[in-house]
């Protein structure tokens, strides 16, 4: 299969790397399905490194595909100019000649740009999931945390009763015996 990043003698530059602040424009081009959780639901941790790294990936195979979609066009004007008659040089020659790689890399280009937005969806419902299971241990936790306090601040209600205290001091029913010193640090 001929490489996605081959280039005819058109006249084309090759793409370099995708621009930090991701300005492209490629996450509306991407879709936006797959830019716009990031958004609605902050990442932490590696999933925002992920997400940023996806959304780059997918402004260069966006960039590659715009300029593909470019050269087809000029490739397709050329054809149809051989066609009606026209004479066209050697240069333009050469890049129709290399028509059927253009489509193929188009082709390629389009299915992994599908594939990687499928691997973006993917990585954002599960950084979703992990973040909900994390607020649900959360959740949990302090819950834990209220029950126990609430449990301490009970007992502590109870030791202010004057039938527990004299149960403390005289060790009555099975507790046991706390001088008035105790208690009072209670």
């Amino acid at each position: 299969m001929p490489s996605a990043t081959s280039h005819s003698g058109s006249g084309s530059k090759s793409s370099g790397p995708p621009p930090p602040s991701g300005s492209s424009g490629s996450e509306a081009a991407a879709g936006a399905g797959a830019a716009a959780p990031a958004s609605q639901h902050p990442a932490t941790g590696t999933g925002a490194v992920q997400t940023e790294a996806m959304k780059q990936i997918l402004g260069v195979i966006d960039k590659k595909l715009r300029n593909l979609e470019k050269k087809k066009g000029k490739l397709d004007d050329y054809q149809e100019r051989m066609n009606k008659g026209e004479r066209l040089n050697q240069d333009q020659l050469d890049a129709v000649s290399k028509y059927q790689e253009v489509t193929n890399n188009l082709e390629f280009a389009k299915e992994l740009q599908r594939s990687f937005m499928a691997l973006s969806q993917d990585i954002q419902k599960t950084i979703k999931k992990t973040a909900r299971r994390e607020q649900l241990m959360r959740e949990e936790a302090e819950q834990k945390r209220l029950k126990t306090v609430l449990e301490l601040q009970y007992v502590l209600d109870k030791l202010g009763d004057d039938e527990v205290r004299t149960d403390l001091k005289q060790g009555l029913n099975g507790v046991p015996i706390l001088s008035e010193e105790e208690l009072s640090l209670l």
